[in-house]
């Protein structure tokens, strides 16, 4: 598969009256063109950071690209000016924002907000600008699309919101969409027209999607690859079926022990994961999720892991996948935690 996007080595600091917090800490990965790929992890591991990045859209102050790249189509977009990002953001990339109450202008009808996004990518004519923006609103499904054109978001309810947002998204036919979180505070009924819409939508566009999320649910049944961060960091990347089934990192085995199942009997509590996420102003030495860990050895806090994988593209950045680690090959030489 061909790579559309192809992020290597990204870090992202945010300065504080603290000190120097490391959002993002050497994320590398791919997206390749018309992949639905899923990346996952608890809040504040950097998700949202990454998306940002991508966009260009990172505040400075206080936010800066410390170093890496992020090659769009063969060109790295950290190196673009602000002038040449905003012709490739909205058209090329799109986004959809957390929440839609807060991301959409609240003095602009929803017709308005979606002929602003074509106007200033295309030179159709106001009328035709209009017809389109109506094509869109009925793309995604929503009824009566002639009167929401001229309503308000604050007159529309959670979901139409966020259809709108979606109609936006998609009004240039974008290369790669970003959807941050994009069932937040929706109802399962709603979520699940949500997910079943970009799905629909990214088979008949061919649209690459990076979809970012906590809800491993909600990433089952839309992401063909899932990677799953912690703490700034990438520790677990593969097929959707490979990592739910067998996963390789011991948090990713707690994300997943923490979901409720429809094939479990109820009697087994649902598990958690123990601590909390570490300060990224000082983050620990070797892996950061030694301290939560309860199959940590003395080396998890000593020397960071590398990303070890097998053929199906299936790795994770833990200690327990060296050969020497307890278990793989039955022999122990790393130590005890």
């Amino acid at each position: 598969m061909e790579k559309l996007l192809e992020i290597d080595n990204l870090r992202v600091h945010f300065s504080t009256c603290a000190g120097e917090v490391q959002a993002v800490r050497g994320v590398s990965f791919s997206v390749g063109q018309g992949e639905a790929v899923a990346l996952v992890g608890e809040s504040g591991c950097g998700k949202s950071i990454t998306a940002l990045s991508v966009m260009g859209l990172i505040p400075s102050p206080p936010g800066r690209i410390v170093c890496g790249s992020v090659y769009f189509a063969g060109e790295d977009l950290v190196l673009k000016p602000e002038r040449e990002m905003e012709k490739i953001r909205g058209k090329d990339i799109s986004i959809i924002f957390q929440d839609p109450m807060t991301s959409l202008n609240p003095t602009m009808t929803a017709g308005n907000q979606i002929a602003e996004v074509l106007s200033r990518h295309s030179r159709e004519s106001r009328d035709q600008i209009a017809a389109r923006a109506l094509e869109l609103l009925k793309l995604v499904g929503i009824s009566q699309p002639e009167r929401r054109l001229r309503q308000y978001p604050h007159e529309l309810s959670g979901g139409m919101r966020q259809r709108v947002m979606i109609a936006m998204a998609l009004a240039c036919r974008p290369r790669l969409l970003i959807a941050d979180e994009p069932t937040t505070a929706l109802d399962v009924t709603i979520q699940a027209q949500i997910m079943e819409l970009l799905q629909e939508l990214r088979g008949r566009t061919g649209t690459a999607v990076i979809l970012i999320t906590h809800d491993l649910a909600v990433v089952a049944g839309f992401a063909q690859r899932v990677m799953v961060m912690y703490a700034g960091k990438l520790v677990e990347s593969g097929p959707t079926r490979d990592l739910f089934r067998s996963p390789l990192h011991p948090y990713t085995s707690g994300l997943l022990g923490s979901v409720p199942r429809l094939d479990s009997s109820g009697d087994k509590p649902l598990r958690s994961i123990a601590g909390r996420p570490p300060d990224l102003i000082s983050p620990p030495r070797g892996c950061a999720f030694w301290p939560r860990c309860s199959m940590a050895m003395k080396i998890c806090s000593l020397e960071e892991p590398e990303m070890t994988g097998d053929f199906t593209g299936h790795s994770a950045a833990c200690w327990l996948m060296h050969p020497q680690a307890p278990g793989h090959r039955g022999v122990c030489e790393i130590g005890e935690k």
